[in-house]
């Protein structure tokens, strides 16, 4: 994923849409992407292939 490309939320008939501001590298004990924001974001962290101190965070702005 890439700046500026369309993250789609869907839980049965609820439906939001993101943008992707950001996707970085983090060390796996770094939350502070996961704190209080007065904007509606959504934050995706999984592993990164092969680095088991690290992961991956994409974040998102409401459309």
């Amino acid at each position: 994923m890439t700046n500026g490309d369309v993250i789609i939320y869907r839980y049965k008939s609820f439906k939001k849409e993101y943008i992707v501001t950001n996707n970085i590298i983090i060390k796996d004990t770094d939350w502070t992407n996961l704190e209080k924001s007065e904007k509606n974001k959504i934050t995706l962290i999984t592993c990164v292939e092969n680095e088991p101190k690290y992961r991956r965070c994409v974040i998102g702005e409401e459309k």
